[in-house]
């Protein structure tokens, strides 16, 4: 995954893609933008107005001179449930199917 930074327009972006065409020589494309890509807990408002601004484009190309930073970004692993945090507190009960106890 690549996060680019760059103007558009005389105002900053970045934008969060699984991939980059970079064989053009004046352009950079992005393509399989994610926009829901989010790095914390706190809704930035910047973030919410790049959604706005390319939610419905599947791909842009960039005038080099445009693109400020291209980062490279470690795929964000989703959490399984055997990996949540046990508290020695807690205590789980499984609870019979509604189905299971209605015996037709």
């Amino acid at each position: 995954m690549y996060k680019v930074h760059f103007r558009l327009k005389e105002e900053e972006y970045q934008l969060v893609a699984e991939s980059l065409d970079l064989t053009h020589p004046y352009f950079v494309s992005i393509k399989d933008m994610i926009l829901d890509y989010e790095e914390g807990m706190v809704v930035n408002p910047h973030l919410e107005a790049t959604k706005k601004r390319f939610a419905d484009i599947s791909s842009i190309m960039i005038p080099l001179q445009n693109v400020l930073l291209i980062e490279t970004l470690q795929p964000k692993a989703k959490p399984s449930p055997k990996s949540a945090p046990v508290n020695s507190n807690m205590r789980v009960v499984v609870m019979p199917n509604q189905d299971e106890n209605d015996e037709d």
